[in-house]
């Protein structure tokens, strides 16, 4: 073994070592703070297969319209949007996954920043405006139109499903 092995060997034996050992659950709770102070160049890296806290609510856009003149109630609320239906080559591809994606983001926008829509900045926000978008494109024209955001727990049936977001009346042109 030459003096270069000798030296390489036990190095990258050592980096090896410590990125395992970063991944564990223990450890991986504190290398943030290690990482800034010891790892200036960001040799260590940091995994994330799975999401630190995964996700384990559903969340529904859900719409409901009345006609454009302002006579008579809303009718019942609808959610936009067939249930996907999994099939076993979404583990592989899914292109699907990047819509309900997005959709995902713009809502837990809107019930993070102002739930009740009582800030008037609300509707003039990007992902108020991008779900109101989608929204009114599935609604005809001269109606007026709300939506909501709720969240199921899923396949669970322990909790009960809620609103978390209601916006303001749209009239859709």
């Amino acid at each position: 073994m030459d003096p270069y092995e000798t030296v390489l060997a036990p190095l990258l034996g050592a980096w090896l070592l410590l990125s395992a050992i970063a991944q564990l659950g223990p450890v991986a709770d504190r290398l943030p703070e290690y990482q800034r102070r010891y790892d200036v160049l960001g040799l260590v890296p940091r995994y994330h297969f799975f999401a630190p806290r995964p996700g384990v609510h559903d969340y529904h856009l859900l719409v409901r319209t009345r006609p454009g003149g302002g006579t008579g109630g809303y009718g019942p609320w609808q959610e936009i949007g067939p249930r996907p239906r999994r099939r076993w080559w979404h583990v592989l591809w899914n292109p699907d996954r990047r819509a309900r994606k997005q959709l995902f983001d713009l809502t837990t926008a809107l019930t993070r920043n102002d739930p009740r829509c009582e800030d008037p900045a609300t509707p003039l926000s990007l992902p108020y405006l991008m779900v109101l978008q989608h929204v009114s494109r599935r609604v005809p024209a001269g109606r007026l139109v709300q939506f909501a955001v709720a969240r199921s727990a899923g396949y669970r049936t322990g909790e009960r499903p809620g609103l978390l977001f209601v916006s303001r009346d749209h009239r859709v042109t």
